[in-house]
């Protein structure tokens, strides 16, 4: 499959950013400006995601396998590896199977286990079949705009913030009709896949101890809690963790200037 990406900066060190679940490469647009001084930087599209293609099938071994073969077709031999929420998993997962592809792995947000059980994990988040079934009810040839299907989400997704986030993959195409630029239909399927935990078959037992993987996880988000440090290390030995206050699972875009500092301190540039 060959992604869609966007491309900042000639740096001398490599970084791949991978957005989460109902994101897309534009959501890193604004950090990627900060930080191309420093970086040759790549913002992928996962599958079923933004500009690249739509596939029926969707779980962390072939968004990792997706990972390597973009890195392979842009003559990337190594790289450091960020991954927010799903784009997390993903990242540990690629980490986990090819860790000589990889600097340094950065994991925002996100933990190595399952949340298939924890339906509102993040205060900020609805349930995620909640929110999908409200998507697959939403047939866009009945929208003229995106304000018309703000208006029929909103019984069902509370949030603003979030339906903002959502609506963002409301795209415009011929004759002025509205398309999804998400496959909803594979996310629904596949839900309990991108839910579960990373999967372990036919990756390292254990990542390098010598590579560098850092977690950064939002003070209000409830996505990584202290106790999941221990299945961080289970699998990657030198993992660290840094705490970004007044910021929840959207830590990035919540409080940007503190992200880029604990970045900077850790990533050394």
């Amino acid at each position: 499959m060959e992604l869609f990406y966007r491309q900042f900066g000639e740096g001398p060190v490599n970084l791949i950013i991978i957005h989460g679940l109902y994101g897309s490469s534009d959501n890193w647009v604004s950090i990627a400006r900060i930080l191309e001084p420093y970086f040759s930087i790549y913002l992928i599209d996962q599958r079923n995601h933004g500009q690249s293609p739509h596939s029926d099938e969707m779980n962390y071994a072939v968004m990792a396998e997706d990972l390597k073969s973009f890195m392979h077709q842009h003559d990337i031999k190594k790289s450091i590896i960020m991954g927010h929420s799903m784009g997390g998993k993903t990242a540990m997962e690629f980490a986990l199977r090819n860790p000589e592809m990889v600097e340094k792995l950065v994991v925002l947000d996100i933990a190595p286990k399952s949340y298939g059980s924890q339906s509102n994990y993040a205060k900020i988040t609805n349930d995620h079949r909640v929110i999908v079934d409200a998507l697959l009810s939403v047939n866009l040839k009945d929208h003229p705009t995106r304000s018309s299907v703000d208006k029929q989400l909103k019984p069902f997704i509370h949030n603003d913030m979030v339906r903002s986030f959502l609506l963002k993959n409301v795209g415009r195409g011929e004759h002025k009709q509205l398309y999804w630029k998400l496959n909803i239909q594979a996310i629904s399927d596949h839900l309990l896949s991108i839910m579960d935990e990373i999967i372990s078959e036919g990756s390292v037992v254990e990542f390098p101890q010598d590579k560098d993987v850092i977690v950064i996880r939002g003070y209000e988000s409830h996505y990584v809690q202290d106790e999941d440090m221990q299945a961080f290390r289970n699998y990657f030995p030198s993992a660290q963790l840094a705490t970004i206050p007044n910021a929840g699972h959207w830590l990035h875009a919540e409080q940007t200037e503190l992200f880029i500092k604990t970045l900077k301190y850790f990533l050394d540039f």
